[in-house]
């Protein structure tokens, strides 16, 4: 019999946002989860683990305790998820998201690029991230979460996005005198749309923009930037990764950067951050790094 795929002990904070120590606390407590080992002393946890510690991941951010969701089966989170759904309201969306989902919905493909290319045509390449893709992006994982959606329609979603994305930083026209900044996401990072977007949106304003993309180690950062000559390195914390991480992450890169080299953080992991160190700026949203990029302007012009 083929051995079942794990996921290796030291990379369940990366999968799942749980550390190491909490799981062990909830073993000692509820007996779950429970690691299993292969002939061959192979161990770590199998996929279905990690499905179930998304789900109780969700559960958790929806108000239950862990006493209410860890070592439950399958069935039971399903259940406990779908009160969630009944208890809810339902999600205010715009006429353009829902018009969007639906078409996701149906694995729609070819009807969802026309919508976007319609929203696209209304305006600036920063309008579109700001007014489509933002309330989109919060909508798919609505969407999610109620179950009117699967997973494989995220992923769906999220390459069209980043095809179109890349497509349009790439047409995009830096400014003479504006910054030049480097995208990244730290190690253990790996999602990269919410830094496609930013990127977007500074690229449209005028920046000098150059991404090299997610799950970067520090000292590959470090040598990007000095090899990029790169006034700012703009980095994106997803909701996903261990929010204990994120502090240490940028107090390290910060000590690996030159002193004029400013870091410039957003996306919704960043949120933890509430006394940002100095020289690091935090973004709860793209306006921020607009303004953020103005504001550098002016400084180099002088």
């Amino acid at each position: 019999m083929q051995a079942r795929y794990l996921v290796p002990s030291a990379d369940i904070e990366l999968e799942t946002g749980f550390g190491k120590d909490l799981l062990r606390k909830w073993r000692q407590r509820f007996g779950y989860p429970l690691p299993v080992t292969q002939a061959g002393g192979k161990a770590g946890y199998t996929r279905e683990t990690i499905r179930d510690l998304l789900l109780i991941r969700r559960l958790l951010q929806g108000g239950f305790r862990p006493a209410q969701v860890v070592g439950k089966t399958l069935l039971e989170l399903e259940r406990l998820q779908r009160a969630i759904v009944v208890e809810a309201p339902a999600p205010h969306w715009s006429a353009t998201t829902r018009r969007l989902i639906e078409r996701l919905k149906k694995t729609d493909v070819a009807g969802l690029e026309t919508l976007l290319d319609k929203d696209r045509a209304r305006g600036t390449l920063t309008e579109f991230v700001r007014y489509t893709l933002i309330p989109l992006v919060n909508g798919v994982g609505n969407a999610w979460s109620r179950k009117e959606i699967e997973i494989f329609h995220e992923h769906l979603f999220t390459s069209t996005v980043e095809r179109r994305l890349h497509a349009e930083i790439l047409s995009s026209k830096p400014k003479r005198g504006y910054p030049r900044i480097l995208c990244a996401s730290p190690p253990g990072e790996r999602h990269v749309l919410g830094l496609l977007m930013a990127e977007a949106v500074l690229a449209d304003q005028g920046a000098h923009t150059v991404c090299i993309g997610a799950h970067v180690p520090f000292n590959d950062l470090k040598m990007a930037v000095a090899s990029c000559r790169a006034d700012v390195l703009a980095l994106s914390f997803s909701f996903a990764y261990p929010e204990r991480r994120v502090g240490s992450t940028l107090v390290h890169i910060l000590r690996l950067l030159p002193l004029q080299v400013q870091i410039w953080v957003g996306g919704a992991g960043a949120a933890v951050v509430k006394r940002p160190p100095k020289g690091v700026r935090i973004f709860p949203d793209i306006q921020g790094s607009v303004d953020a990029l103005l504001d550098l302007v002016r400084l180099k012009r002088g």
